[in-house]
C-alpha cells in the first residue's frame, strides 16, 4: 500500500475542513472543542504551520496539521495539533506510518498531546512513538490531558 503525507494546497481547504468537522464532532464525545477551529485559515497564512493531507493508494486516508506551538509551553520546534485517520483506515498502521512520514519531513523536538479520557487514541499515540524513530520521551500530566514529548533520532 503507497502512503502519500503531503501539504494540502489552498484548493484543498474545503475537503480538509470537512475532515476537521469529523474529527471535531468525534473529539466531543470527551467533552467540549471548540467546533469552528479559530486557527484553520492561518495553516495556509503562517509559515510555522503546515496542513497535511494523508493518502492511500490515492484514498483520502486522513489528515494532520502541525505548527510550532507546545502544549507543555516549553521550548520545542513541532506539534501535532490534530491528526486524524479516518474509521475504515484505522488499526491498519496507516496512522503510525503517516506519523512516521511526518518526523521525518521536520526533525527536531516535538509535542502532541491527548485529551486524557480518550484511551483509543492514548493507545494509539503510545504505539506510534513505540514505532517511531524518535528519543528522549516524556510524558507530561496536564489538567485533562497527557503530553508526550520526543525528538527525532535524526534530529539535526
Amino acid at each position: 500500500m503507497q502512503l502519500s503525507v503531503t501539504l494540502a494546497q489552498s484548493d484543498k481547504k474545503p475537503l480538509l475542513r470537512f475532515l476537521l468537522q469529523e474529527y471535531l464532532a468525534e473529539l466531543s464525545q470527551f467533552g467540549e472543542v471548540d467546533q469552528h477551529y479559530p486557527y484553520f485559515d492561518s495553516y495556509w497564512d503562517d509559515a510555522q504551520r503546515w496542513p497535511y493531507l494523508i493518502d492511500i493508494d490515492d484514498q483520502l486516508a486522513g489528515f494532520a496539521l502541525v505548527n510550532s506551538w507546545s502544549p507543555s509551553g516549553q521550548p520545542t520546534d513541532f506539534a501535532i495539533a490534530e491528526f486524524y485517520i479516518l474509521p475504515r483506515f484505522r488499526k491498519s498502521g496507516i496512522g503510525s506510518r503517516a506519523f512516521a512520514a511526518l518526523l521525518g519531513n521536520h526533525p527536531g523536538i516535538w509535542e502532541l498531546s491527548v485529551i486524557s479520557r480518550n484511551e483509543a487514541a492514548a493507545r494509539f499515540w503510545r504505539h506510534a512513538l513505540d514505532a517511531a524513530d524518535v528519543v528522549n520521551i516524556e510524558r507530561i500530566r496536564l489538567n485533562n490531558e497527557t503530553v508526550y514529548r520526543f525528538e527525532t533520532s535524526g534530529r539535526p
